[in-house]
């Protein structure tokens, strides 16, 4: 059972009866909604929606009102999210789903290169409009406006769908990244956003953040996020103030500001944070760990990191080692001090938060392993394809609230997650084979997907 409480973390040999302190559910929780979790499981399935392939999801997204966006490719005719077939028999597809799960609206844009489109980062604002970084490979692509030439581009759309504007990223080699490579900064109007510039047949380069004019998509900034070596960003967030985080993963050595991170590994995880004119505040890396951040999330007092890594890393002075591949989750505080860290299962995808500060982990896992708290369920000869893990922790403490397994007999893989303000989680996934997300069994096709929505 791979399952390791970092230093710093609440240790009890008990899971049940384990007095986690000042965060108990019921200290944090009003009283209505404690009546509620009682009448249901931590983390059920409220509801689920598949997709029958070919499709691929990229990205999701949540208002405060709760309801959803989801960005996905797809390549075949007659391909319906809820309000009709969407056009051609390959593009790219918006779809916004109410709490409930009640289709709203969805829109789609042909492409016919038969080179797959993305929308690689998603965001929402307090007003409910839409703003999605991608690439597409096609001559021009309309993505409901004037179209856009072949590369990056960000675009917006209101709460009901309609385009207001979008534009090319134009700078040559920028790859935009994956989904949480997108922030709101919603007291300067701004969108803050990051774009790696990948060497010739590599994965790793160099980065830039840069701001954007939310009202007209206009660059107003791009900083360097490394002064020197090879680095890649997967994810960005934001905190209340401005300051960015970013992770993603090194080779060699690098500096971002803060002296020199070495690693003799292919590639190693790191973790910065920055002012918002991108003033270098504190870098990470995690040295003797062999792999990738996939995540960052901002919460009150914590920058939280998530990813895949082998070998082992230190924190607060204790190694880590994983037992074989593992996901990790690391939090730091402000100062960039290390707070709490926890490795179990195979790999994570994606981090969030909810309005409490609970940090929610999406990720596969393997047959025998927990996500800290009880065995996760297994499939018999499945394997970290075919098994997701949900796990919900206390930013205090990284301590285990609850967490969930879904299984396929095929195929089930995290590709994305938000947490709404009420703390429900929303997941997009691949999947294939029969499914069992909490719903009941259901069976796809290859190349589909699922959009869940998990309780509080």
């Amino acid at each position: 059972m791979k399952s390791e409480w970092g230093l710093g973390v609440a240790v009890c040999l008990a899971l049940v009866g384990c007095d986690m302190g000042r965060e108990s559910p019921e200290s944090a929780w009003p009283s209505s909604v404690q009546a509620g979790a009682m009448r249901e499981e931590r983390g059920a399935t409220r509801h689920a929606r598949p997709v029958a392939g070919a499709v691929f999801g990229r990205t999701v997204g949540v208002d405060r009102k709760g309801n959803t966006f989801v960005s996905l490719t797809y390549e075949r005719g007659g391909v319906d999210l809820g309000g009709g077939a969407l056009p051609g028999e390959a593009g790219l597809a918006l779809a916004k789903y109410a709490p409930g799960g009640k289709h709203l609206w969805s829109l789609g844009f042909p492409t016919y290169t038969g080179i797959r489109p993305t929308v690689s980062a998603m965001a929402v604002d307090a007003s409910g409009n839409l703003y999605i970084a991608g690439e597409h490979r096609e001559p021009s692509l309309s993505l409901g406006g004037e179209p856009v030439p072949s590369g990056p581009f960000l675009a917006k759309y209101a709460p009901d769908g309609t385009h207001l504007w979008s534009h090319p990223a134009a700078l040559p080699g920028v790859t935009l990244l994956p989904p949480s490579a997108l922030a709101l900064d919603e007291e300067h109007g701004h969108l803050v956003v990051a774009v790696n510039f990948l060497d010739p047949g590599r994965a790793i380069g160099s980065a830039l953040v840069g701001r954007v004019r939310v009202e007209d998509g206009g660059v107003l900034s791009l900083e360097p996020v490394v002064r020197w070596g090879s680095l890649s960003v997967t994810s960005l967030g934001l905190t209340a103030s401005g300051h960015i985080a970013v992770a993603g993963f090194f080779e060699g050595k690098v500096d971002l500001g803060g002296g020199p991170l070495s690693t003799a590994l292919r590639r190693t995880p790191f973790i910065a944070r920055f002012t918002p004119d991108m003033r270098h505040v504190w870098s990470r890396g995690l040295s003797g760990a062999e792999g990738v951040a996939t995540g960052v999330a901002v919460t009150s007092g914590r920058v939280v990191v998530v990813g895949e890594y082998s070998g082992a890393f230190t924190f607060r002075g204790q190694a880590q080692p994983a037992d074989g591949k593992d996901a990790f989750i690391a939090a730091y505080n402000d100062e960039g001090q290390e707070v709490w860290t926890r490795h179990f299962a195979e790999s994570a995808t994606a981090v969030a938060v909810d309005e409490e500060n609970r940090v929610v982990v999406v990720g596969q896992y393997c047959p025998g392993d927990d996500a800290g708290g009880p065995r996760l369920p297994t499939r018999a000869k499945g394997g970290a394809d075919n098994h997701l893990f949900v796990v919900k922790l206390y930013q205090g403490s990284g301590g285990h609230e609850w967490s969930r397994g879904l299984l396929s007999d095929g195929v089930l893989r995290a590709s994305a997650l938000a947490e709404t303000r009420a703390g429900e989680g929303v997941i997009l996934s691949t999947a294939q084979g029969s499914v069992d997300v909490g719903t009941g069994r259901m069976s796809v096709p290859p190349d589909s997907a699922v959009l869940l929505r998990l309780g509080r």
